[in-house]
């Protein structure tokens, strides 16, 4: 019987390119399929470990851009916190001078204090 009858074609096409197994001696034959296979496993370890490369890559990219968006949310966390412990100069609230409505831009400071904290308290009575 032939060997290469037997097998599918793809097979025997990687086999047919090392020359006909069949007509090889028993050795040959077996020193040649060695060659193939190393050469096989050869190939499937370098594309294995590009493409594990790329997902190291992908992975470490995906953790840079968390840590900078991390990075931005701390930062405004931060500019929260000082707004609070610096305060307003004029009234005291939790931001910062600059950004408290003054009266060049068409509000009394009444106005812009009702806008931040609400209507004042009164009392029933």
């Amino acid at each position: 019987y032939n060997l290469s009858q037997r097998l599918d074609v793809p097979t025997r096409q990687i086999l047919d390119s090392k020359g006909a197994i069949p007509t090889k001696t028993a050795s040959d034959a077996k020193i040649a399929i060695q060659e193939m296979a190393e050469y096989s496993q050869k190939w499937h370890n370098e594309t294995s470990s590009k493409a594990r490369s790329t997902e190291t890559s992908d992975g470490l990219a995906a953790i840079q851009a968390q840590l900078k968006n991390l990075g931005r949310e701390i930062k405004k966390v931060n500019e929260k916190v000082y707004a609070t412990l610096v305060g307003c100069e004029l009234y005291k609230g939790p931001h910062y001078t600059k950004d408290y409505p003054h009266k060049e831009e068409g509000k009394t400071l009444e106005e812009a204090y009702y806008i931040q904290f609400g209507p004042p308290y009164q009392p029933e009575g």
